[in-house]
């Protein structure tokens, strides 16, 4: 008995093996006109601007929501490093008590820092001032030959006083705002230590579950990025800080423990940090002790700097935290142009987080492309 011919729907050529051919791509009007390069790179271009425009959406609401954005991302850094300790101290006591020691003791921390900031740069700022003007004088005598005089570096010094003291309010406003910010961070802070895998199970559990999965890969590849790049930079910012402190105060450095603790927060701000710090502690001792102990700092500075960066940072690190200086260097700038200083402080975190992302969703499109390559043959008749 002969078999029914096959019908084919329109628009569908039959093929060799019995599959259908897709249905073509409908052409419209003046696609011939146009090369198929310049239609495919509109295509991508259309693309980027769309999600350059998402990003900078969001970037610009988060510089908008600061207030509470930086207290929740500042929260999250402290977690990986306080969570190890939290996670001891459980096996003594119940999880509460627990995280509420650690973040205690964290905060005493903070406090202690300001402490050893505060004091000296009240007693020694008339002086330094004074000296810090002097040495403006002289290096203007220096630019002498190129049009600029002790007059006007004098009425810059004088602007600078001025705008100091009109802003005063406004910084009292602000000191109020980053005390509000201090307790919230505090807050996020003992929850997360505390209730850390209970939040992040509640919200893997919005999305679908076949989804899931891929999502608590994704989260554990940040979560490891992140605590990485926290820990390490603490490390290596915490031997920074010792070297150059001991150099600064064997040389009778003014300022030596604030140029200290600023050297440490230096660290969190890569390569722009270190630079910034090391100006400053070079000019604290060009205006104090002159050009020879000047001198003398600056080298300490760049040999620390150069075991920093060729021996500190590739033991600690290793190559967990693959990150070029350029994308080091581009995070920074994009992050403090939308954010100012603590965009970037912010910066680097997010982009150790985004390329351990990055690498996770290459990894599985590797994984895939055999499968996707390799064809099954068709079972014969």
């Amino acid at each position: 008995m002969a078999s029914a011919p096959v019908q084919t729907p329109r628009g569908q050529e039959p093929q060799p093996n019995g599959r259908h051919s897709p249905p073509p791509r409908p052409v419209l009007a003046g696609d011939d006109a146009v090369p198929r390069g310049l239609a495919v790179a509109s295509a991508v271009t259309i693309r980027l601007v769309i999600v350059t425009g998402g990003a900078l959406l969001v970037a610009l609401a988060v510089n908008r929501l600061m207030v509470v954005f930086l207290p929740l991302i500042v929260a999250m850094l402290l977690t990986t490093l306080l969570s190890p300790p939290a996670r001891r101290l459980e096996r003594r006591l119940p999880p509460a008590p627990a995280a509420l020691l650690v973040v205690l003791a964290a905060l005493l921390v903070f406090i202690g820092l300001w402490a050893l900031v505060i004091p000296p740069v009240v007693d020694d700022a008339p002086m330094l001032g004074d000296r810090v003007k002097e040495g403006l004088g002289q290096v203007a005598n220096t630019l002498k030959p190129l049009g600029i005089s002790a007059a006007d570096v004098d009425r810059v010094f004088h602007q600078g006083s001025d705008m100091a003291q009109h802003r005063a309010l406004p910084a009292a406003l602000l000191v109020g705002q980053w005390l509000a910010a201090i307790v919230l961070t505090a807050a996020l802070t003992f929850f997360f230590v505390k209730d850390g895998p209970r939040i992040w199970g509640w919200l893997i559990e919005l999305f679908h579950e076949r989804r899931q999965p891929a999502l608590n890969d994704v989260g554990g590849r940040a979560w490891v990025a992140l605590a990485t790049y926290v820990r390490s930079v603490s490390l290596v910012a915490t031997i920074d800080a010792v070297l150059i402190g001991i150099g600064l105060l064997v040389l009778g450095i003014p300022l030596a423990l604030p140029l200290i603790v600023l050297t440490f927060i230096a660290a969190f701000f890569p390569i722009v940090g270190s630079i910034v710090a090391g100006a400053a502690s070079v000019l604290v001792a060009l205006v104090t002790k002159g050009s020879v102990t000047a001198l003398i700092v600056l080298i300490i500075i760049v040999v620390v700097q150069q075991l920093e960066g060729n021996v500190f940072y590739p033991v600690v690190m290793g190559k967990r935290m693959n990150l070029h200086p350029v994308a080091i260097l581009l995070a920074l700038t994009i992050g403090g142009a939308l954010a100012g200083v603590a965009g970037a402080f912010l910066a680097v975190p997010v982009a150790a987080v985004t390329a351990a992302v990055l690498q996770y969703v290459r990894e599985r499109r590797e994984a895939a492309l055999p499968a996707e390559l390799i064809t099954p043959r068709e079972a014969g008749p």
